[in-house]
C-alpha cells in the first residue's frame, strides 16, 4: 500500500475535530500524570488579573456576571478565530501555485494513497466524493477554490453551517441501521463500536442521549445531532458544570469572585481546558 505522512491538519479533517480533540486531551492527561510535578496545576492556573480580563471579555452585556449563553457564545467566537489562525500554515503548505487559494486537487495531493485492491479503491473514491462535497459547501463564492476565509469551514466544520450539515447527515446515515432518518439510543452509541460487537448503554450515555434529544421523541434527528458533531453539546455541558461548581449564590450566573474561587477545583476538567485555551488565544 502506498503511504504518505499525513499533515496534522489533514488528520484533523479525517478524524473529525472533536474526536481528535478528545484523543489529544486524553494523551495530554496521561503525559502530565506521568511527567508533571505535583504542583503542575498551580503552574497552569491563571492569575486573578488574567481571570479578571477574561471575565470582562466574556461578559457581553457588561452586567458583571456570566451566563451559560455568554460562555458558549464566547467559545464559538474564539473557536472561529482559532480556526482562522490555524489554517494559515495549512494554506501555505497546500498552495503549490502560490495564488493564495487552494483547489480540491491541491488539498488531495497532500494525502494521496495508492489503493491495495479494488475494495480499498472504492473506499477511497467514496471518501473523495464526500470530501469534494465538503469542499463545495465551504466554497462560499463557488469559484472552485478556497480562500483563507473559506478554508476554516473545511477543516473545522463547526465554523461553517453548510459543511456541518453535510458531516452531520453523513454521520447519521452511517449509524442509522433501520433507515428511518433518526437515531435510537443504540444506533447512536453503537455507531462508534466495531461491527458485530454488542454495546451496553451505560447510565452516563443514557443521560447524554436525553440531553441531545431536545424534543423528547426518544430519537435524535439531524438538527439534534449537530450539537454533538459540532462539539457544541460538549462545550455547553462543560460550561454548565463550571457554573454549577462556581455559583455560590444560586443565581445561575458566575461572578468574577466565583470564577476565581472555583479555578483550583476545576483542574483537569473540560472547563479548565477551555479557560486556558481562551486565555492563550487572547494573550492574557
Amino acid at each position: 500500500i502506498g503511504r504518505v505522512t499525513r499533515l496534522p491538519w489533514l488528520e484533523v479533517m479525517l478524524m473529525g475535530r472533536w474526536r481528535w480533540r478528545a484523543f489529544a486531551l486524553a494523551a495530554m492527561v496521561t503525559v502530565f500524570a506521568q511527567d508533571e510535578p505535583s504542583d503542575a496545576v498551580d503552574q497552569d492556573a491563571l492569575s486573578p488579573d488574567q481571570l479578571a480580563k477574561l471575565h470582562a471579555l466574556i461578559d457581553g452585556n457588561e452586567d458583571g456576571v456570566l451566563s451559560i449563553h455568554e460562555l458558549v457564545t464566547f467559545d464559538h467566537k474564539t473557536r472561529g478565530a482559532l480556526a482562522a489562525k490555524e489554517v494559515i500554515s495549512a494554506l501555505e503548505e497546500m498552495d503549490t501555485n502560490k495564488d493564495n487559494l487552494v483547489s480540491f486537487e491541491e488539498i488531495q495531493a497532500s494525502d494521496a494513497v495508492e489503493p491495495a485492491d479494488e475494495e480499498e479503491r472504492k473506499e477511497i473514491e467514496a471518501r473523495m466524493a464526500e470530501e469534494r462535497r465538503k469542499f463545495s459547501a465551504a466554497d462560499a463564492n463557488k469559484d472552485g477554490l478556497l480562500s483563507k476565509e473559506e478554508l476554516p469551514g473545511l477543516f473545522y466544520p463547526e465554523t461553517n453551517e453548510a459543511v456541518l450539515q453535510l458531516i452531520t447527515e453523513s454521520s447519521l446515515r452511517s449509524k442509522d441501521t433501520d433507515g428511518d432518518g433518526e437515531l435510537t439510543i443504540h444506533e447512536f452509541w453503537e455507531g462508534d463500536v466495531a461491527t458485530g460487537e454488542d454495546h451496553q448503554v451505560y447510565e452516563e450515555e443514557k443521560t447524554e442521549f436525553r440531553i441531545l434529544d431536545k424534543d423528547g421523541s426518544g430519537k435524535i434527528n439531524v438538527e439534534e445531532l449537530k450539537a454533538w458533531e459540532s462539539g457544541r453539546h460538549h462545550t455547553e455541558e462543560a460550561m454548565k458544570q463550571l457554573i454549577g461548581r462556581a455559583d455560590r449564590n444560586s443565581d445561575s450566573h458566575m461572578s468574577l469572585e466565583e470564577l476565581v474561587g472555583v479555578q483550583q477545583v476545576l483542574a483537569g476538567s473540560d472547563a479548565a481546558y477551555h479557560i486556558l485555551e481562551w486565555a492563550e488565544h487572547h494573550e492574557l
